[in-house]
């Protein structure tokens, strides 16, 4: 806890990004990644599988655009090589830069998708305009899509800003409309449902996915996102994931 706390303070990023929690969530995930790497192997693996089906019959130098790249665990980079890779989050941490820092194919850009955490940290606005990205080839959503809202909407009920009743679905639709700006093919990987157990007793269900007029899921799995002790003593975290070539 004391290094991930030194951590945040070295780590590089606007004001509002770590007042939102940003850099402190990268920190936390990237750790729980270490600890949690064999649980994860199967996800992705299976994340591994479709960016690269999505990638089949695109020309050499192609460009695809992944928005939430995060770490780049979920990413086939060796695979990818032939590419041009724009590699798009709120924060990437020092340690990614500097892995792919002289490789001429690989762009990182740190920008807000939702476009909405600047003025929420300044005003409390809850409304925006996705931000302009480049055009590519193909563009991902890599385990975002129902992140996007998380950390905005604890912002506000910790500052009592109001929020609409449909504002997280709002903050995914506008997601989808970015993408399909970005790209003529889109490929999206996100959790659809969280299921709590205790051992084998399912617990609860979150669902995490409201109707944003995605079709069926092209295929879904589990990611064993936080095993037993990792959120809690007797409590495991399964993601039930979908992914959709549109």
């Amino acid at each position: 806890m004391i290094f991930e706390a030194i951590q945040h303070i070295l780590t590089p990023a606007r004001k509002e990004v770590k007042a939102l929690g940003y850099v402190r969530e990268a920190i936390a995930i990237e750790a729980r990644y270490k600890r949690c790497h064999a649980a994860w192997a199967t996800h992705l693996k299976k994340c591994h599988h479709h960016i690269m089906t999505a990638a089949e019959g695109l020309a050499p130098n192609a460009t695809i655009m992944i928005v939430g790249s995060g770490a780049l665990h979920d990413v086939p980079m060796a695979d990818l090589s032939a590419y041009n890779l724009i590699l798009v989050d709120i924060i990437h941490l020092p340690k990614v830069r500097r892995r792919y820092r002289n490789d001429p194919k690989v762009q990182f850009m740190e920008q807000d998708v939702t476009r909405l955490v600047q003025p929420m940290h300044q005003s409390g606005a809850s409304s925006g305009m996705p931000p302009p990205l480049p055009r590519a080839d193909l563009v991902i959503s890599l385990n975002i899509l129902s992140q996007l809202p998380l950390n905005l909407t604890k912002y506000a009920q910790k500052r009592s800003i109001p929020l609409p009743d449909d504002f997280a679905r709002s903050v995914m639709v506008d997601h989808l409309i970015l993408l399909k700006t970005i790209a003529p093919h889109v490929l999206i990987i996100g959790d659809m449902e969280r299921h709590y157990k205790k051992d084998t007793l399912l617990v609860e269900t979150e669902f995490a996915l409201p109707d944003i007029g995605l079709p069926a899921p092209n295929e879904t799995w589990p990611w064993h996102i936080a095993p037993k002790g990792e959120l809690d003593k007797d409590i495991s975290l399964t993601h039930q994931v979908g992914c959709w070539h549109i």
